[in-house]
């Protein structure tokens, strides 16, 4: 095999979609053990994206078969470029570039950039690129869904804070 290349890359900013950034992907269907996710841009930097890296295939595959892209269209009609870590752990920062506290975990629709490398490679008759992370920068961090905000403040009425039930039987 020859010695392909990395291309380094530096993303705009994405829209994360389904992170296993802050630990591994352990569980699941898609568990592979890996760090990844996939991200979602606007169609203008997403077709620029995706001509950087066809670039790289066509220098190293042209004209060949079963040509791995690292993207994919989903069901709303946007493309999804997929990262994913061979074998460490990205860097992860905030917008300032300070590294995350432990504990901090990316979720879907989160707005990051990432750079890395463009890997290029070959398994037997299979070969392609893929995106590998080396550090990923949080624009804008989504928390976890509180479904209980949409009451809105606190209300007027029952304090469970010293209810014991035990003691309300006659």
């Amino acid at each position: 095999m020859e010695d392909f290349e990395h291309v380094p890359f530096v993303t705009e900013v994405m829209t994360a979609r389904y992170p296993k950034l802050s630990e591994p992907d352990m569980e699941g269907e898609y568990a592979d053990g890996k760090y990844k996710t996939e991200a979602t841009a606007d169609e203008g930097y997403a077709g620029r994206l995706q001509e950087e890296i066809q670039a790289v295939l066509d220098r190293h595959f042209a004209g060949k078969k079963n040509v791995h892209a690292p993207w994919k269209e989903t069901k709303e009609g946007a493309i999804a470029f997929n990262f994913k870590s061979p074998k460490k752990q990205p860097l992860l920062t905030d917008a300032k570039g300070a590294p995350l506290k432990v504990g901090i975990i990316i979720r879907s629709g989160s707005l990051i950039r990432i750079s890395g490398v463009i890997a290029v490679w070959e398994k037997g008759v299979k070969r392609g690129v893929s995106l590998w992370p080396d550090a990923v920068r949080v624009i804008k961090l989504v928390g976890r869904f509180d479904a209980t905000a949409a009451f809105g403040p606190p209300e007027e009425g029952f304090d469970g804070t010293d209810y014991a039930p035990w003691r309300d039987h006659p």
